[in-house]
């Protein structure tokens, strides 16, 4: 009598990546947090660790799925990043670097570019660049944060060592696709940059808001123009396989 089951590893590589693509790589983008004070970007993300436990075969074939070919979304509209994230164990512990290294496809949503950015979130997403492989980066810059709405916008805020390196992170060579867009309420200094689309009607209040009416609720920035206006120091060029 012929058996009722069969070794998976007994399957050829190719077959065990189409069964293992099929159970892992999701149509939604996997949420690693989300802090929104609105409605959810994307759907909720499923748990995938069962299939990484079975054993360190089945770990190394279907974590290189995982990783490499799901999307990711990190939601931090959040004055501060939580605690989870950067304490031990967390994505963006130095315990999540391996981890984090693997992710190809990352959205980003920020509330602001301050100094959070400057000191965990920049560093973390330019190692992902640079020992990594993020390839796909989308940055959302989401409402600004009610916390500042009592005073206007700092005018040299593209100036300051916070955005400076968000624009460097943008202008990096290796990232094969790069994604900037701002919620339709957002500071007014990114009005010029807005991408040619639908017509809309904007209106810019006392404090320096731009409000996008008759629009989706995200306008896409034209980031090379922001690069080339207001990016200042040296730039990331590519050499061979290192960056100088």
């Amino acid at each position: 009598m012929a058996p009722n089951h069969f070794l998976f590893f007994d399957l050829p590589a190719e077959l065990r990546g189409a069964i293992l693509t099929e159970l892992l790589v999701s149509n939604s983008s996997i949420i690693l947090h989300d802090s929104t004070f609105f409605s959810r970007p994307l759907s909720s993300p499923s748990s995938f660790l069962n299939v990484f436990l079975v054993n360190m075969q089945m770990y190394q074939e279907a974590s290189a799925i995982f990783y490499s070919q799901n999307r990711f979304t990190l939601n931090a509209h959040s004055h501060r990043l939580p605690v989870h994230l950067t304490s031990r164990g967390g994505f963006l512990s130095e315990e999540g670097q391996d981890a984090r290294r693997r992710i190809r496809n990352l959205t980003l949503y920020l509330t602001r570019v301050g100094g959070e950015f400057e000191r965990v979130l920049g560093p973390a997403l330019s190692d992902m660049v640079l020992n990594g492989n993020l390839r796909a980066l989308g940055l959302r810059l989401g409402p600004p944060s009610g916390l500042g709405m009592s005073r206007a916008p700092d005018p040299d805020m593209v100036q300051r060592p916070p955005f400076q390196a968000l624009l460097r992170l943008l202008a990096d060579p290796y990232l094969e696709t790069v994604e900037l867009s701002a919620w339709k309420v957002h500071l007014s200094l990114f009005c010029p940059f807005h991408r040619k689309g639908s017509p809309s009607v904007e209106s810019i209040d006392d404090q320096g808001l731009a409000i996008l009416r008759n629009n989706p609720s995200w306008v896409e920035l034209d980031w090379r123009s922001m690069v080339e206006v207001y990016g200042m120091g040296e730039k990331i060029v590519r050499i061979g396989e290192r960056k100088y």
